[in-house]
């Protein structure tokens, strides 16, 4: 839950690489390695409400059910009621809301089944819908957790199928890929967000003394990575696939409070993603303890060794549509064949937020179907004025991403699978860190793949 508040996860032990049988209690399911510990609620829907050392302090929060690790996702409608149902006043405009811990009425989410098979966590889980009293979410969330058996690092796998009955179609919604919310000591926010990502430079403390009632700051995070750390610069760190956008900061008194505080240190990796009735979702990460150089190296492990590219047989990949819709789910290899909402205009694709710099990737490759020859404008979105930026900063550079002066256009033929290159090396506009591309289309044209490349020399 993207929320604090005052505003809007049997047992398994590595012990070098040698499993072996370990407690659990009542409620709670305990994986430990000789390294780190992590424990999940049952009651709570699985979700993790303990990552410590072996036989060190907690980090994670638990002051109500929209803290933990946990899965949360977010669609339409954008004020969600259920008849019959009651709404918290507390979050009376908030839309369709699945989280993996339970409600805002303290009603925890359902485990439908948990096990350890081959040293890897399971649970299942029919998620609450945050702002309501006692309203299961017609979909189930799947958690995997599987520790490093030789680090204190452990991969998240989530998966979110959807079972809607409302098979209305909704835009694209910020998801937490996950939500992390940890102890009030580990309340210093860092990353890494500047355009020569793994060259060595500096990491920000990322801090959300702004003001502004929405307690959290955006950011993105250009080597793949956050961590919320102590003064002594520990704690516990997520690192994505690919770079994104961040949401983060902290609430409370810093450097105070345990897992009942109300202080919290948040941060989550976002996408923006549209979730449909039936949809099959899933993406992945890896969390780990330690000193910010122990996860600025864990990144760099994880990180794409070339620009960025999207392949849509099977997923958006973080892709959306203005001005129209593509064909639903599942895209079963038919790519994103889109449907204006006003044939008059072109339909706007637009890519999620990432980065790569623009010496690296001089040209981009599109995949397309299209009936009738016609032409493509692409857009290319650089980096934010500011570092870390407040809402309506954020906003602001929002409003500007995609410009005339940053853009080029080409013809796409008429036929299908057919790679149309754009060059975009020496494009005014067009250097240094790149955080994107849109894509104009007409009308009934399908995109199967975008690809950024270095291109001739």
């Amino acid at each position: 839950m993207m929320n604090t508040s005052t505003a809007w996860i049997l047992c398994f032990c590595l012990v070098a690489g040698t499993a072996r049988a370990a407690e659990k209690s009542a409620t709670q399911v305990f994986v430990e390695s000789r390294f780190i510990r992590v424990g999940v609620d049952l009651t709570l829907g699985g979700a993790i409400t303990h990552v410590s050392e072996p036989g060190g302090t907690n980090l994670i929060n638990s002051f109500d059910l929209g803290r933990q690790i946990q899965q949360s996702y977010y669609s339409g409608p954008a004020n969600y009621q259920r008849e019959g149902k009651q709404k918290s006043p507390d979050w009376k405009s908030f839309p369709w809301n699945p989280i993996q811990t339970g409600d805002a009425y303290h009603n925890g989410s359902k485990v439908l089944e948990h096990h350890v098979r081959n040293g890897e966590l399971y649970v299942k889980t029919v998620p609450m819908l945050w702002p309501m009293n006692n309203d299961p979410g017609e979909c189930v969330m799947e958690t995997w957790i599987r520790l490093a058996p030789d680090s204190p690092r452990f991969e998240y796998k989530a998966r979110l199928t959807n079972s809607r009955s409302d098979k209305q179609h909704y835009g694209p919604h910020p998801q937490e890929v996950p939500a992390i919310y940890v102890n009030g000591p580990w309340h210093r926010l860092m990353t890494y967000a500047g355009e020569q990502p793994f060259s060595g430079g500096a990491v920000i403390e990322v801090r959300n003394d702004h003001g502004e009632p929405w307690p959290w700051v955006r950011f993105v995070a250009t080597e793949g990575w956050a961590a919320l750390v102590n003064d002594a610069g520990s704690g516990i760190g997520v690192c994505t696939m690919r770079v994104s956008e961040f949401h983060g900061g902290f609430a409370g008194q810093r450097g105070k409070g345990g897992e009942k505080s109300a202080n919290t240190g948040y941060m989550a990796p976002i996408v923006s993603e549209i979730l449909d009735h039936n949809i099959v979702y899933e993406y992945s990460c890896s969390m780990l303890l330690g000193t910010l150089e122990q996860i600025r190296a864990e990144a760099r492990r994880m990180a794409p060794k070339g620009p960025p590219s999207w392949n849509f047989g099977n997923a958006r990949q973080g892709w959306s549509c203005e001005n129209g819709r593509d064909a639903g789910w599942p895209l079963a290899g038919r790519g994103l064949k889109v449907k204006a909402t006003n044939p008059k205009r072109p339909v706007r694709l637009i890519g999620p937020i990432t980065f790569w710099r623009a010496e690296a990737a001089g040209e981009v490759a599109v995949r397309v179907s299209s009936a009738a020859a016609g032409r493509m404008q692409v857009y290319w979105r650089g980096m934010p004025p500011l570092v870390v930026a407040k809402g309506s900063d954020w906003t602001a550079w929002q409003a500007k991403w995609w410009k005339k002066e940053n853009s080029t256009d080409v013809e796409i033929p008429a036929g299908t699978m057919k790679w149309v290159t754009v060059k975009l090396a020496g494009l005014p506009g067009y250097k240094g860190g790149m955080t994107g591309l849109a894509l104009d289309i007409p009308d009934g044209v399908t995109i199967h793949e975008v690809r950024l490349a270095a291109g001739a020399r």
